[in-house]
């Protein structure tokens, strides 16, 4: 993965945000820039509102901005561009809020906010960890119930890929006795989980059971809020990391 979001988005995201009318100022550009610096234990180029001697270094904001931001890292990067968009003063701007947008869409594997903090390792299988990262990128921008929604339909989507990536037919027998078709992740689950933690699988089962009900909930839930996609994501997050870690052990 690249260490850092790409230079042409950083410097249309400081179009944006240090536009001449409608950005931040010279001054705000400065005093957040050195806000983060100190954060980030990161030493930027301009830290002085005059720009380094009235523009012998930059010619004006938008330039101070861009340079400033490209001292960071990718995901020091994110944070940055993501939270001056909610500043007050982008709060009704179309085109800063079109600006974190894209910047889920396209860079949502640098996303480090408190939601999206990544306390799971990825899991290694590229498919559950690419659908992991589109349920981060659409929150964040979701706002109708059918957006949250779709994040539960990619969810359960997710848990099915993760159940086919483990289950053995010949070796993980349903406790129903009924052959599981190849969507039904439940079943699936249940039987890896009940055969390789023998005698200590009960809760574990419940737990994968519930996780695999709130998908399916929020999947045909025609008033599915942000809290229910955020449930989502912790649980789909959780049930890819908790089989991952015995898959591993059992030497998968």
């Amino acid at each position: 993965m690249k260490d850092k979001i790409d230079a042409a988005f950083i410097q249309h995201a400081a179009d944006i945000l240090a536009e001449t009318y409608t950005g931040l100022s010279g001054g705000q550009i400065v005093k957040h820039c050195n806000s983060y610096a100190i954060d980030f234990n990161v030493d930027i180029p301009i830290a002085s509102p005059d720009f380094g001697k009235f523009g012998s270094i930059v010619p004006n904001k938008r330039t101070a901005l861009y340079k400033n931001l490209m001292a960071f890292n990718g995901k020091q990067q994110f944070v940055i561009i993501k939270e001056l968009c909610e500043l007050p003063i982008f709060q009704k701007n179309k085109e800063a809020q079109e600006l974190k947008k894209r910047l889920f869409e396209r860079f949502h594997q640098f996303a480090s906010g408190p939601l999206y903090i990544e306390t799971q390792p990825p899991t290694g299988w590229e498919r559950v960890d690419r659908s992991i990262a589109e349920m981060k990128s659409r929150l964040e921008v979701a706002d109708t119930e059918e957006k949250y929604q779709a994040i539960g339909m990619i969810g359960r989507e997710t848990l099915i890929t993760i159940a086919q990536q483990v289950f053995d037919a010949e070796k993980h027998k349903t406790l129903d006795g009924v052959d599981p078709s190849q969507t039904d992740a439940k079943r699936m689950l249940e039987a890896y989980v009940s055969y390789e933690l023998k005698g200590s699988s009960e809760k574990a089962r419940k737990w994968v059971r519930s996780a695999v009900d709130l998908g399916n909930q929020l999947t045909h839930d025609r008033n599915a809020t942000k809290r229910d996609s955020q449930l989502c994501l912790i649980a789909v997050s959780s049930i890819a990391s908790f089989i991952r870690t015995i898959d591993e052990t059992n030497g998968g």
